[in-house]
């Protein structure tokens, strides 16, 4: 890639990634290039996004152009999508409106049907706000897959997944967890859309005035946000079947 990009300026810093912008001397779009830090825990979980990136492909799951490591450390290029986080929108606006709730979700049932889907099925891991990119264009992206595991592998080696308030409560306990794990975060997300919180923040109030659209959307989140995992919706496709009904109505 040497002379054909050049870095224009770093866009984030943190323990675990390096972010900058990359200029294309010939061409009108960027890149991105994530770089891991220095620590092992970071090589390791970059790793491990390569991987699931260069084995996944579907519309809202980044692209991988070009990977690489040096002195150790592991990177990789994607296209730069221009847009905001989730998590910025929700600082910005609070909260959303239903008809833009239920459009973010579906796009994110989606992607994750794609993971779900899989040949060896994968569990995203760490879905919440700021892992979900809003385009200018309206596009919905699932950012960072280092938190991503295969159904199967042996979580007590690979250590607690995902983000306090946004966990399934079997990822605490290093139990083997399964695609339960992304629909349990999907309605909390959800929620945190509709509501601008989780729903242990708000104990179950809905700000929702319309009698049959609220209880949709609170049987919708209960049912996705169910402590037991087997009383859960195990099936994306089924979150996505709900969120379309109440799109309809």
């Amino acid at each position: 890639m040497q002379g054909r990009w050049r870095m224009d300026r770093q866009l984030h810093h943190g323990n675990m990634s390096d972010i900058w912008l990359l200029q294309s001397n010939t061409v009108s779009w960027n890149l991105v290039l994530k770089s891991a830090t220095e620590s092992e825990k970071s090589r390791w979980a970059m790793s491990r996004e390569i991987f699931f990136l260069s084995q996944l492909r579907g519309e809202g799951i980044p692209f991988l152009y070009h990977n690489g490591s040096q002195g150790g450390v592991p990177w990789y290029v994607m296209p730069f999508y221009q847009g905001e986080t989730l998590r910025e929108r929700l600082e910005r606006l609070s909260v959303l409106p239903e008809s833009e709730a239920v459009r973010i979700g579906r796009r994110l049932c989606k992607i994750l049907s794609v993971l779900h889907g899989a040949k060896r099925p994968v569990i995203y891991g760490d879905l919440k706000p700021e892992n979900i990119l809003i385009t200018d264009s309206g596009g919905v992206y699932l950012l960072d897959y280092g938190n991503a595991w295969i159904v199967g592998e042996d979580q007590s080696q690979i250590g607690f997944r995902g983000t306090p308030g946004y966990a399934a409560p079997e990822c605490w306990h290093l139990e083997k967890a399964d695609v339960g794990v992304d629909i349990f975060a999907l309605g909390v997300t959800l929620h945190q859309m509709l509501e601008g919180g989780r729903p242990e923040e708000h104990f179950g109030k809905y700000r929702l005035h319309d009698g049959a659209q609220k209880k949709r959307w609170q049987a919708l989140i209960h049912a996705c946000t169910a402590l037991n995992a087997k009383k859960r919706i195990r099936d994306i496709r089924e979150v996505d079947r709900r969120l379309y009904a109440i799109s309809a109505m």
